[in-house]
């Protein structure tokens, strides 16, 4: 059975201080309003329970659900019946659009159920322990809680005389205890969540955030949880495409996944429009003077938008969609997870068309000098340096005399493409850095190469820089050049990433980043475009910067438009920008002191072959095959 309640927020309003006054002089009417509210859970939150938004005008409002909230309400609820009675173990995931309410939803579900179910255990599980628990803030799941039960009628908490809520909270155990025995159990996102525990049902905020997922954190807590409880929700935006929110939500045959949309949201979508062949056409026909009003007077932010890289045609759009995509740090990747529920943010382009722009006349200079190097056959030293206007090799500082290069350090990022001189072969690239200015200075072009050549080519330009600090895509085709840098070559500058070993706390090293997924492009190239338009990294060469705007995403996946509408084929791709990303990483990374392969005794990097040198490799080798151990690892050992 369904009870009526005013949705308008300010009848609403009035209509619960009148079901107030008239519960404390009729005991009767307190009773049969309760009864309802355990009755229809719809009927508990627009009638009782209150949200707090901090971003609206009015900050503290009534609790008037929004249409497309009810289904996901009702399904949680019959998720945890389902689960009590059969007891066995069910799941419910819940992908989202950002501001959707989503985390009040699951509270309230929640608090319906503790009220009505005597003895109900529920835990809320957190990515991490500042969301978990607080006295002051409101983004922690359990404040949150306690400020819902704090504006519920006196009478629905009774039992005041031993606590004064109404309920007993611990913020130090992160518990919140009822007066019919029924608790509630706030958890950090760790390996051993509840572990030998017995719980009603679990609810996970964020679990599909980076944090959350981070060295398989999910699976383990999932694993921990699915023997404490029959009944989980997954409540969760998508902020990778991995894990166990991410399988779960994307699971053609799962059918037990229910999405909160912007595009039902009847406010966020109000004046909604889809543009079509350059022709807008509003989605509701009530609405179309406001959306033809709307888009005459926002020509210039629509734009704006386009020129950012968003996709603006064939997309369902509203005024208040827009506004997020014009926001600072509104990337098309950003919106598509946050807003549209893409797990891969895979639309429009990963480069803002107006940040490359400023980029274009704020940074981008003639080389120097461009040419071609010579180098010494068995040394690799540099023997010299023949200028040509269509050389591969172009510079953004003047060479010495004695063709010497400025002191440095530096940083160099490649690119490895497989060689040969067909129609299809493509660019092997390296990109330089100055390390004490962040400024691109080299860039080393050249197609059809084979990756051993290429591999001595920039060993000696490593050596002229004087043993610049070197990384590159460990791909495919990466194997010949990283053997010939590292074996035949045994240069020992070169940047090493973490992996975590499977089934181990203990971490190994590898050289070079790994393109192993989509998210590894995206994170580089949207790491690399914050760092252009900061101007932390002054990026030189126009072709890069022209080549930043070709990429775009296709069918989930990042495309570079003019290879794939020449071959078809972006295997064994090598281009400026994925060598200018892998620069920056290392850069960035050494810079902020992450980097495990910089040089503790002196300042400047060892001459491979030297004893310094062979001295640091052996350090090197040493940290890497002892344990990752801590005391912390020892706290939790059994």
């Amino acid at each position: 059975m369904r009870f009526r309640v005013p949705k308008d927020p300010t009848e609403n309003v009035a209509w619960r201080i009148r079901c107030r006054k008239r519960a404390i002089e009729d005991t009767e009417f307190r009773d049969v309003f309760y009864q309802a509210c355990m009755d229809d859970v719809l009927f508990f939150f627009n009638a009782a329970l209150w949200v707090y938004e901090p971003r609206a005008k009015i900050k503290r409002k009534p609790f008037v659900t929004w249409p497309h909230q009810d289904p996901v309400i009702i399904r949680m609820e019959e998720t945890i019946d389902e689960a009590t009675e059969n007891e066995h173990p069910i799941s419910l995931t819940v992908p989202k659009s950002r501001a959707q309410g989503g985390t009040y939803l699951y509270l309230g579900v929640m608090l319906h159920r503790a009220f009505k179910d005597s003895g109900f255990s529920g835990g809320l599980v957190t990515r991490n322990e500042e969301l978990v628990d607080s006295r002051t803030d409101a983004d922690a799941v359990m404040f949150k809680l306690a400020w819902m039960m704090d504006l519920l009628p006196a009478w629905f908490l009774p039992n005041r005389k031993n606590h004064k809520k109404g309920y007993a909270r611990n913020s130090t155990e992160h518990t919140i205890a009822l007066h019919n025995g029924s608790v509630f159990s706030g958890y950090a996102a760790t390996g051993d969540v509840a572990r030998g525990g017995r719980k009603t049902m679990f609810a996970f905020d964020e679990p599909g955030s980076e944090e959350f997922v981070s060295g398989n954190k999910d699976f383990k807590v999932m694993s921990s949880v699915s023997h404490v409880t029959n009944c989980t929700i997954l409540v969760s935006t998508f902020g990778t495409d991995n894990g166990v929110f991410y399988e779960s939500a994307t699971d053609p045959e799962n059918n037990r996944v229910i999405k909160l949309d912007w595009k039902d949201n009847p406010d966020h979508s109000r004046n909604a429009y889809l543009i079509t062949d350059g022709k807008p056409a509003s989605i509701r026909p009530e609405e179309a003077d406001n959306v033809r009003f709307y888009l005459d007077e926002h020509k210039r932010e629509l734009k704006r938008i386009e020129r950012r890289g968003h996709k603006v045609e064939g997309k369902i759009r509203s005024p208040w969609y827009d506004a997020h995509c014009l926001m600072p740090g509104g990337t098309p990747r950003f919106v598509a997870r946050e807003l549209d529920m893409d797990a891969r943010g895979a639309v429009g382009k990963p480069f803002d068309a107006e940040m490359l722009d400023t980029v274009r006349f704020r940074d981008v200079k003639a080389p120097v000098w461009q040419g071609k190097p010579i180098f010494d056959s068995e040394t690799l030293k540099l023997k010299g340096l023949i200028a040509r206007s269509d050389g591969p090799l172009k510079l953004w500082f003047k060479p010495g005399i004695d063709n010497s290069a400025p002191l440095g350090p530096f940083t160099l990022g490649c690119d490895i493409a497989m060689g040969g001189e067909t129609e299809y072969s493509s660019n092997s690239v390296a990109c330089g850095i100055d390390d004490r200015t962040g400024e691109q200075v080299l860039e080393y072009t050249i197609r059809g190469m084979q990756s051993i050549i290429f591999a001595q080519n920039v060993l000696g330009l490593c050596l002229w820089l004087r043993n610049a600090l070197l990384g590159w895509e460990d791909s495919g085709v990466s194997g010949p050049f990283a053997k010939e840098i590292m074996e035949t070559r045994c240069y020992g500058n070169v940047y090493y990433r973490e992996v975590a070993e499977i089934g181990s706390r203990k971490k190994s090293r590898k050289a070079g980043w790994a393109n192993t997924k989509t998210d590894d492009k995206a994170n580089l190239f949207e790491n690399m475009g914050i760092a252009m338009a900061s101007g932390e990294f002054v990026v030189r060469s126009d072709d890069l910067v022209r080549e930043c705007g070709e990429y775009e995403w296709e069918n989930g996946k990042i495309v570079h438009r003019p290879t794939k509408n020449v071959s078809g084929d972006e295997k064994a791709h090598g281009d400026r920008c994925i060598a200018a990303g892998v620069a920056w990483l290392v850069y960035d990374e050494e810079k902020t002191g992450k980097s495990v392969d910089s040089s503790e005794e002196s300042g400047e990097t060892a001459e491979y072959g030297s004893f310094l040198w062979r001295e640091q490799q052996e350090k090197r080798r040493t940290r890497s095959s002892s344990p990752s151990f801590s005391i912390r690892d020892l706290l939790h050992m059994e």
